[in-house]
C-alpha cells in the first residue's frame, strides 16, 4: 500500500489541503446518499448503527488520509473490520459489499467536484491523481479487511445458508425460471418451492446482527426461506408455517403478507420492511398488521408526496424562523387539536396558545378548525418522524 505525501506539504499540495478542509463533511455525505439510495446493495442492508454515520466515518477517514498523508492506524482498521464484519455475518455477498465501497469512492469524488467552487474544482482536477491514488489505496484496504471478515465467517453454516436463501429469494422475486441450481438451493435449505409463498419481515428489538443471523438460521431450520438484512430478517414461508414458538420471544416484531404469487413478492417485501420500521418506532412487539398503520403506509408508499405535505405545513413556519409556532403545531396535533390540553402540555396560557394558532394560520394559510387542514397537519407530523426511519439514512427530502 502506498503512503501518500501529506496534501499540505507545500505548493500545490497546500492548495489541495485548503480545498479539502473547506468541505462540510455533512453536506458531502448527504450528496453521496442520493446515489446510495439507488444502490440495492446499500439500501437492502440495515446497518447495526446509523447508515449515515457509517458513510460519514468513511468520508472523514479518507479526507484525513488525504490531508495528513497518514493511512489508518490499527485502531481505525479494527473499527473498519467491525463495520464490514456486520455485512459478512449477515451473509451479504462479498461482491455486493465491495461494490458499495467502489461506488462510494466514485460518489465521493463526484460530490467533491459538484460542491466545490470553480477555483477549488480546478485544484481538485489538477490533483485528481493524488485524490484517486488515496481512494484506490483505501479501496485496497477495504478489500483486504473484507477478505479477512468474510474468511472469519465463511465456514459458518448460517452464512452459507443466508447466501443460498438470499439468492433464491432474489430469483423468485425476479420471476426467473426455476433452474436445477434453484432446486438444489431449495433442497439444501429444506424449502418447498411450490407456490404461493407468504413473504415476511421480522426484527428483534435491541438485538445484534449476530442475533438476527441466528433467528434466520432457526427459521430456515423450521422450513422458511430466511436471510438477514443486518438488523432485520426477510424471507418467505410455505403454507401452514408455524410462528408460535418464535413469537414467544418478547423482542420479536413480525410483519407478514398473505400468500402471494411470485410476481407480487418484491413489492410486498418492500412494504413489509416499511411496516416493520413503522411498528418498531411505535414500540410494537409481536405481529404488526398493515391495517393498523394504513396512513403511515400510504405516506411510505409516496415519499415524494409526503415530503411535499411536510413542506406545505412546516415550510412557511421555518422560513419565518418561527420555532415556537412549529412546536405548538406539533403539540396541537399530538393532543387532537384540543387547545386546552395543548396549552397545558407546552405549557403556556391558553390565550398565548390561541395567539400562536392565529399566527400559524396566517403564515400557512391553513385553518386549524377545518378537518381537511387538520388531516394535512397530522400527515405532516407523522411523516416528519417516520420518514427518518424509512428514507435511506442521511438522505434529505427534496426541497424543490
Amino acid at each position: 500500500m502506498n503512503v501518500h505525501r501529506p496534501a499540505g506539504a507545500g505548493g500545490a499540495d497546500g492548495d489541495l489541503r485548503g480545498v479539502l478542509q473547506r468541505f462540510d463533511v455533512g453536506v458531502v455525505v448527504r450528496r453521496m446518499e442520493d446515489g446510495f439510495a439507488r444502490l440495492p446493495a446499500y439500501t437492502d442492508f440495515q446497518w447495526p448503527v446509523d447508515r449515515a454515520a457509517v458513510v460519514r466515518w468513511n468520508v472523514d477517514l479518507v479526507l484525513r488520509w488525504l490531508v495528513d498523508g497518514l493511512p489508518p492506524d490499527d485502531y481505525l482498521r479494527s473499527e473498519l473490520h467491525e463495520f464490514l464484519r456486520a455485512r459478512a455475518m449477515s451473509g451479504q455477498p462479498i461482491e455486493g459489499s465491495i461494490l458499495v465501497y467502489r461506488r462510494g469512492a466514485r460518489m465521493l469524488w463526484e460530490a467533491l467536484l459538484d460542491l466545490a467552487s470553480d477555483a477549488d474544482r480546478a485544484v481538485l482536477l489538477a490533483r485528481s491523481e493524488t485524490v484517486w491514488g488515496c481512494l484506490e489505496d483505501y479501496l485496497d484496504l477495504v478489500v483486504e479487511v473484507f477478505a479477512r471478515a468474510y474468511s472469519d465467517q465463511e465456514d459458518a453454516p448460517s452464512t452459507a445458508g443466508d447466501r443460498r436463501a438470499r439468492t433464491l429469494f432474489d430469483r423468485l422475486c425476479a420471476r426467473l425460471p426455476v433452474t436445477i441450481e434453484d432446486q438444489d438451493r431449495a433442497a439444501r435449505l429444506g424449502f418447498d418451492l411450490v407456490e404461493p409463498y407468504r413473504p415476511f419481515t421480522a426484527q428483534l428489538a435491541g438485538a445484534s446482527v449476530a442475533a438476527h443471523a441466528d433467528l434466520a438460521f432457526r427459521l430456515r431450520a423450521a422450513g422458511a426461506l430466511a436471510f438477514t438484512e443486518g438488523l432485520r430478517v426477510t424471507g418467505l414461508t410455505p403454507s401452514g408455517f408455524g410462528w408460535t414458538a418464535f413469537l414467544e420471544d418478547p423482542r420479536l416484531l413480525l410483519a407478514e403478507d398473505e400468500p402471494l404469487a411470485r410476481g407480487r413478492l418484491g413489492a410486498a417485501a418492500d412494504g413489509l420492511r416499511a411496516l416493520i420500521a413503522i411498528g418498531a418506532r411505535s414500540g410494537r412487539r409481536g405481529r404488526v398488521r398493515a391495517d393498523d398503520h394504513l396512513p403511515e403506509l400510504l405516506l411510505a408508499d409516496a415519499p415524494d408526496t409526503a415530503d411535499r405535505v411536510v413542506r406545505r405545513v412546516f415550510g412557511p413556519l421555518e422560513r419565518a424562523d418561527a420555532v415556537d409556532l412549529a412546536a405548538t403545531l406539533r403539540c396541537l396535533a399530538a393532543h387532537g387539536f384540543d387547545s386546552t390540553a395543548a396549552a397545558a402540555a407546552l405549557p403556556v396560557h391558553r390565550n398565548t396558545l390561541l395567539y400562536r394558532v392565529g399566527r400559524i394560520e396566517k403564515l400557512t394559510g391553513l385553518s386549524l378548525r377545518e378537518q381537511r387542514d387538520r388531516t394535512l397537519v397530522l400527515l405532516a407530523v407523522t411523516w416528519e418522524t417516520l420518514g427518518r426511519d424509512l428514507r435511506p439514512a442521511g438522505a434529505e427530502p427534496d426541497g424543490s
